[in-house]
């Protein structure tokens, strides 16, 4: 009797110790399990990291709506002023050091503002806009006569510039005015000399991108100076220029391909609007 006794005392131990050891398992192997998920979806919360963001600085998000060309008069039609902190801000910046010269710019969106450029060390000149590289700096901004490049770590303003005195060039007072169809003949050597002055021609026009049901259509000229290179090309204030040899002129490398065609000297012709009605005015050089 005492002897069975001990035998069923072995077996409940024998059994306890079994369930615990089974239990002790069964709770192990969910934890493994849960802690494994856990870590899975937390991992999987974290992956877009907000370090990876970077925010855009305001001025990015800048509409320029003034659309004159290279500094012309002080007839402006900008339709809104330029904010006093972002003035102060540029009036505050060094002038570059970079041997290279501003001869104009076209204003307006960041993705239609141009600005030429030239080296002049090397004397070349070329059409830059904003994210282009010219010698070591970047073109960060195009403004109305002025261009902020940043040089390294910091910004620096490259400003056109301004001649100390008006010198009266040779006015041609023979001229006739151009009506639809004219030919008008130049002189070669009058053309070639005022396309060398490059940076008093840009300022003698103001030339606007003009816009027909939203879309690029020609070039309008808002403002053209008195016995200017323009007006000896029978240009007038509020002509429309709507193509070049046939070419249609919508952007500003097409209206920079107009100073190039004229300095080859080969006959060329222009077609316009003007008052709503089409032109056409041919040029023969001699």
């Amino acid at each position: 009797m005492k002897k069975n006794l001990y035998h069923v005392v072995f077996n409940l131990v024998a059994l306890s110790i079994l369930i615990y050891i089974g239990v002790d398992i069964f709770y192990r192997t969910i934890s493994f399990r849960l802690t494994e998920i856990s870590s899975v979806e937390i991992a999987e919360v974290r992956t877009p990291s907000i370090a990876h963001y970077v925010p855009q600085p305001l001025n990015s998000f800048d509409v320029i709506v003034d659309r004159n060309l290279f500094g012309s008069s002080d007839e402006a039609t900008s339709d809104v002023e330029p904010m006093d902190m972002e003035t102060e801000e540029i009036e505050a910046l060094e002038p570059t050091s970079l041997k290279i010269s501003l001869l104009g710019t076209v204003t307006g969106s960041e993705e239609n503002a141009r600005a030429v450029i030239e080296e002049t060390g090397r004397k070349t000149q070329g059409l830059y806009r904003v994210g282009d590289s010219v010698q070591n700096a970047v073109v960060k901004k195009i403004l109305w006569g002025k261009v902020v490049l940043r040089v390294g770590d910091k910004d620096e303003i490259l400003s056109m510039e301004v001649p100390e005195s008006k010198k009266g060039g040779r006015t041609s007072s023979s001229v006739k005015p151009v009506h639809s169809g004219d030919t008008l003949t130049l002189s070669r050597s009058d053309i070639q000399d005022s396309l060398k002055n490059i940076n008093k021609l840009l300022t003698q026009a103001r030339i606007r991108p003009h816009l027909k049901d939203g879309k690029p259509d020609g070039f309008a000229l808002s403002y053209i100076k008195a016995n200017s290179f323009f007006t000896k090309l029978g240009l007038r204030r509020g002509d429309i220029v709507k193509s070049i040899n046939g070419k249609q002129i919508n952007t500003p490398e097409d209206a920079f391909s107009f100073y190039q065609a004229l300095e080859s000297g080969a006959p060329l012709s222009m077609e316009i609007s003007r008052g709503g009605k089409p032109k056409t005015i041919n040029y023969r050089f001699k």
